[in-house]
């Protein structure tokens, strides 16, 4: 007797596809909120006129702003990973996943090791090691960032998204140049700081509107149920 057994389709596909839609929904949120703790922080103490400071050694917001830079690491990674199961979509040059990756571990370790009291410059009176640990590792990760942007805005994916990581490398690129100048300079501090201020949370905003594009991305190009490749039934003899 020959009986038919009717395989069920395999759904690998859409489960890798939930899992993309997940993943960069999540590091899209995770950036946002990251950039709202921040500016919590900043309206906490408005005396703080640099970034890093907020989480120095020492400073009431410490707790929250490093929690929220760790939360833009994750947010970083998570996106990457997303990334990671579109192989050939996201690459100019390079992966931009590989770009994400280590931008979001710069965050992280930015956000373990802090600056002391005061946030001095690396090689100045009074700086100390971590100081320079992680400001190399704050700077690193932003310009790790604003080289995703450059990669993003070359893909032809989305018009919209590349002119709008266009202008935002050049708006966060502008602002934290003139106000790494000012402050190596010791020019306007408030005024460095505000620019520092505005670079971060271009920088941190276009994290999440990326992670949401993404998500966008594969909603549109998933799999439908039917879309899945019918299986010959297999054929047992008895």
């Amino acid at each position: 007797m020959t009986e038919s057994i009717a395989r069920s389709p395999r759904s690998s596909p859409r489960s890798r596809s939930r899992r993309v839609v997940a993943l960069a929904t999540v590091g899209g949120g995770a950036a946002f909120t990251s950039a709202g703790l921040i500016w919590l922080s900043r309206l906490w103490d408005p005396s703080v006129h640099y970034v890093s400071q907020l989480g120095a050694t020492g400073m009431p917001t410490a707790a929250v702003f490093n929690a929220a830079l760790l939360l833009l690491g994750i947010g970083a990674v998570l996106v990457d990973r997303a990334l990671v199961h579109r192989p050939g979509a996201y690459v100019a040059g390079w992966p931009i996943a590989a770009t994400l990756v280590v931008c979001g571990g710069c965050f992280a370790l930015a956000s373990v090791v802090t600056c002391s009291p005061g946030c001095p410059v690396p090689f100045t009176p009074g700086a100390l090691p971590q100081d320079l640990i992680h400001i190399s590792a704050a700077v690193l990760g932003f310009v790790l960032a604003i080289v995703a942007m450059a990669q993003v805005s070359t893909l032809r994916r989305r018009p919209w998204m590349r002119a709008a990581s266009l202008t935002t490398l050049v708006a966060v690129g502008a602002t934290s140049f003139t106000g790494a100048m000012l402050a190596l300079f010791r020019g306007d501090t408030v005024l460095g700081g505000n620019l520092e201020f505005i670079a971060a949370t271009l920088a941190i905003a276009w994290f999440g509107v990326f992670g949401l594009q993404v998500a966008a991305d594969q909603r549109l190009d998933r799999p439908t149920a039917g879309d899945t490749v019918p299986v010959a039934p297999a054929t047992v003899s008895s």
